[in-house]
């Protein structure tokens, strides 16, 4: 994430440098944010939110690709090979459950357990990593929770795209473990017995020994290429067991297979630990992403919740969830009172606010930072701000500092409280010119971390310091 001191000086830079210079030659009207002039009710007036007709309303945003997926960074986009597990229930927004499917592969065409070894054990492991922008978790990092692994009941497809929304029948349950934060999380070191190879940051998941005796005694012409093994075994799943108590969302993210050999300590497996007569040892069969079909289901129950009444209706509020989840459109009515003019400021404020459990506020671990804003056009469709696209119609992704949808960090009345203040000036600009009275801007949650972290802020009533506010400056031409 770009820091506040980093954000203000790429602003800086790009007056002399040359994108807000191309705004400016092309619209004659935009005045750089902290250039804003004085308003003198002469030539320089001001409108704030009194002075529009708004529309708040919240939906749920029901699937993204969890296959193969490029996650959505306010327009930007980057691959991202991620399997998410858990549960957490918010007394709030409701439960979200995810679990997760994937194939393994032999990881060569020589692989074979050794003649006369003797099978000891079978574990799968699920490598954890700490990106810039995903691969964390949401919930109780000191909570105890249980997740069962399974059969899958069907096969999967590497052509095929999978969304949240789809689900894939479950076979034979061949693991359960007891999971928690502390056993997977960066920097934890664990020692696999039988080579006393040291691997950290894995999470690690024993297997029934009828399952690990199963492959072990398979025939071998069902590991002697990857299409064989897809026909003999479907692949697994991972779920959190709903009849026990649930309170961590954990994202995996999933290395690429560089170097093949039979331990592959870096990817997500599972191993077979077997003895000899000259020791111990094992092998693994391995999950690789360049030919494994792999996805994460999401499913949120909200219908018995709160935020059940606040969805598919005019509201006063904000809600917003990372992807698949809540967002928010908010439409305002009256532009057209404003005169063609230079549109010095146009912001849209919002302050995060603590949601409440009968009389206690519920403490949000973290707001999603950023939001991602975007335009909602009159066929309904989805398309970038003014400030995302540069003078030849092409998304330009340093229109993201100017638009500015981080968190920023506030005080009230001695309360810390996050607030974002999105900046639109160049989008309500171009609605004066082309004399448009109502406008739909859409708030909602990137992809990344599905269905994580979430929002929840007041429209226009509430206190002064902490509602919804819209600000606008102009000089007329």
């Amino acid at each position: 994430m770009i820091s506040h001191h980093s954000k203000n000086l790429i602003k800086a830079l790009a007056v002399c440098t040359g994108f807000f210079s191309l705004v400016a030659c092309k619209e004659n009207s935009i005045t750089k944010s902290g250039l804003v002039p004085e308003v003198d009710n002469i030539n320089t007036f001001a409108k704030s939110a009194g002075d529009f007709d708004f529309t708040f309303r919240n939906a749920y945003t029901d699937s993204i690709i969890t296959s193969n997926f490029s996650y959505d960074h306010n327009g930007s986009s980057a691959t991202l090979r991620a399997l998410m597990i858990g549960a957490y229930t918010d007394p709030f927004f409701g439960q979200t459950v995810a679990s997760a499917h994937f194939q393994i592969t032999p990881y060569s065409s020589s692989f074979k357990f050794p003649e006369g070894a003797t099978i000891d054990s079978a574990v799968l492991v699920l490598p954890y990593i700490v990106g810039a922008v995903a691969g964390t978790y949401y919930g109780d990092t000191s909570a105890t929770n249980t997740w069962n692994v399974y059969k899958n009941g069907e096969k999967m497809e590497k052509s095929k795209v999978y969304y949240s929304s789809n689900s894939l029948s479950t076979g034979d349950l061949i693991g359960t473990g007891t999971v928690s934060y502390q056993n997977f999380k960066s920097g934890t070191q664990q020692i696999i017995a039988a080579t006393n190879d040291t691997t950290t940051a894995q999470l690690r998941i024993k297997l029934n020994s009828s399952f690990a005796q199963e492959i072990f005694n398979a025939d071998s012409a069902n590991f002697k290429n990857t299409t064989a093994f897809f026909e003999y075994f479907n692949g697994i799943t991972v779920s959190p067991d709903l009849s026990r108590p649930q309170s961590l969302l954990a994202y995996f993210l999933m290395p690429g297979t560089l170097d093949i050999e039979q331990k592959m300590l870096t990817s997500t497996r599972i191993e077979f630990h077997y003895h000899t007569a000259s020791g111990a040892a094992f092998s693994s069969i391995i999950m690789r992403p360049d030919v494994c079909a792999y996805f994460s289901d999401i499913k949120q129950t909200i219908a018995s919740y709160p935020v059940a009444n606040l969805l598919n209706r005019n509201t006063d509020s904000i809600l917003i969830q990372s992807q698949p989840g809540l967002k928010t459109d908010i439409s305002i009515e009256g532009l057209a009172q404003i005169p063609v003019s230079v549109v010095n400021k146009a912001e849209l404020v919002f302050t995060v606010q603590k949601a409440m459990n009968g009389a206690n506020p519920i403490e949000y671990f973290k707001p999603l930072s950023p939001v991602v804003p975007v335009l909602v056009n009159e066929s309904g469709s989805e398309v970038p701000l003014y400030e995302r696209i540069d003078n030849n119609g092409s998304a330009n992704d340093a229109g993201i500092t100017m638009v500015n949808p981080y968190e920023q960090k506030i005080e009230i009345g001695g309360v810390s409280y996050s607030q974002f203040k999105i900046n639109i000036p160049r989008t309500i600009q171009q609605y004066i010119m082309e004399r448009k009275d109502k406008i739909t801007i859409r708030l909602k949650g990137t992809n990344y971390n599905p269905g994580m972290y979430r929002i929840l802020a007041k429209g226009l009533t509430g206190n002064d310091d902490t509602k919804f506010q819209f600000n606008i400056v102009y000089t007329k031409k």
